[in-house]
């Protein structure tokens, strides 16, 4: 079998997603509402994204778009190869003929064509709507094709797949912290003051009950470590004693997502105008489908409201509320 870089795609997904069920709509089975979850291989022959798209196709299409905007960077680059994999069955015809009609390696113009589409993913601005960067990436595809063999420029799919897919750049997101770092020059003062804070807040607003339950699990050990925030160097002194990463982020305390009504109301916008302007892609937020409902993520909410998800330790938070008392 020839390796190309559309099969080196597609065994990238299936090493990622295997033979377990996968869950398309919010990324993680156990969060998602809907019971019955496909393998990969299911999915992707029920997605139809040429010239025959169906609405069901679509919303996952939309939803896979989110996840692959979203999360930390694994899963980005998970979902990515994902949305990629889900458009190369749509290139392989094309790229065959093209091949043949202009004496070119096929696996040249296979990397052409998804370099096209990758690089459409990045220079798109968030607010896009799924269907126009759907129909945008795949016209971008083609476009870089015929620009490969017509100019006679050529690129390996290996140099291509190492270059551009490995190399993703951060998040954008901003950094968190609850007070001015230039404030505090001790970084491990400034973490602890973090923490103290949020515990404070969490006890006036009487949810220190379900935090403590929260440390509780975390201290037996219940969570996986991809899970886990990395550590910096500077952290690493509050973990030497028991050699585990306690640390977490205050989204880890909410509801992974909420309701499209609810953030829409949350943003103070009417369903109906929050509904006009997803289809136009003005929406700050992005949505996740799971069949006809819609959801959003409670991370992408609080970034569009400037609420910084801060990485704090439990001791820190537990001291913070202490300090409150009962009052």
């Amino acid at each position: 079998m020839q390796h190309d870089v559309f099969s080196l795609i597609s065994e990238q997904v299936l090493r990622d997603c295997g033979g377990e069920p996968i869950c398309a709509h919010v990324g993680d089975v156990q969060a998602c509402a809907v019971k019955r979850h496909p393998t990969y291989h299911a999915l992707q022959k029920k997605i139809h994204l040429g010239r025959s798209k169906t609405v069901a196709s679509l919303r996952i299409w939309e939803s896979v778009s989110t996840l692959a905007r979203e999360g930390n960077r694994k899963d980005r680059e998970k979902w990515l190869m994902v949305l990629l994999d889900l458009l190369t069955p749509y290139f392989y015809g094309w790229s065959k003929e093209l091949a043949t009609k202009w004496h070119y390696e096929v696996s040249d113009i296979r990397s052409a064509m998804m370099k096209g589409a990758l690089e459409t993913w990045f220079s798109m601005e968030g607010g896009t709507p799924s269907r126009k960067i759907l129909d945008i990436m795949m016209r971008s595809a083609f476009t870089a094709a015929r620009d490969l063999v017509t100019v006679g420029s050529s690129e390996t799919c290996t140099e291509f797949f190492t270059t551009e897919i490995t190399h993703e750049g951060d998040s954008g997101m901003r950094a968190s912290s609850i007070i001015n770092a230039r404030t505090v020059r001790d970084p491990d003062a400034d973490e602890r003051i973090r923490g103290e804070r949020a515990g404070a807040l969490f006890k006036r607003m009487g949810i220190m009950d379900h935090v403590v339950v929260f440390h509780v699990k975390l201290r037996s050990g219940c969570r996986r470590e991809e899970d886990s925030p990395a550590i910096t160097p500077a952290q690493m002194g509050r973990s030497w004693v028991d050699g585990r990463n306690l640390y977490y982020r205050i989204s880890d305390l909410l509801p992974q997502h909420i309701g499209f009504n609810e953030a829409a109301a949350i943003v103070d916008f009417s369903t109906s105008k929050a509904s006009k302007m997803a289809k136009d892609g003005s929406l700050p937020f992005r949505v996740l489908w799971i069949g006809n409902s819609r959801v959003v993520s409670v991370k992408s909410l609080m970034h569009v409201l400037g609420i910084q998800d801060s990485i704090v330790h439990p001791d820190d938070v537990e001291n913070g509320a202490s300090h409150v008392g009962d009052n």
